[in-house]
């Protein structure tokens, strides 16, 4: 449902996943099971962490609540800086529904770019100011969990 990509040019140098076991997140139930990879290793954190997580994704992986992804344009200040574009891309299971409440398209799509260097151009941003800073959230979380250790447990 999220994948968490730190970027240096076009190496991607490491990835965090987070999966849940229904493509349809709006359906939850007692056996709902979540799990979580750094650089393809599982690790376990508590269920409050799985169900924080799944909860602000729901802002940013939705037509209605993102109000759409948008790319920005190109700045026009140059950057001096040597070396590669460093910077993180933020993915989510992007869902859009008809009508009739029914999903007609689902795909993993960059919803949200932050950069660490004035060099990284894909940056990625929801239309709606709630869903950007739950991405936000999302990714400190996520690059929390690197800070203290978690992909080296396993």
């Amino acid at each position: 449902m999220l994948n968490l990509q730190y970027k240096s040019d076009k190496t991607t140098t490491r990835e965090i996943q987070f999966y849940g076991n229904d493509i349809d997140p709006n359906s939850t139930s007692i056996d709902d099971s979540f799990s979580l990879k750094i650089d393809g290793k599982s690790i376990e954190v508590p269920e409050p962490l799985y169900r924080r997580l799944e909860t602000l994704r729901r802002t940013f992986s939705y037509d209605s609540l993102s109000g759409g992804i948008q790319e920005p344009s190109e700045s026009i200040a140059r950057c001096n800086l040597g070396g590669p574009a460093e910077g993180m891309i933020l993915k989510a299971r992007y869902l859009t529904y008809n009508s009739e409440w029914k999903i007609v398209d689902h795909e993993m799509r960059s919803v949200f770019g932050m950069a660490e260097n004035c060099l990284f151009k894909e940056l990625y941003t929801p239309v709606n100011s709630n869903a950007r800073e739950d991405a936000r959230g999302v990714i400190e979380i996520l690059n929390t969990l690197t800070l203290l250790g978690y992909s080296d447990s396993k």
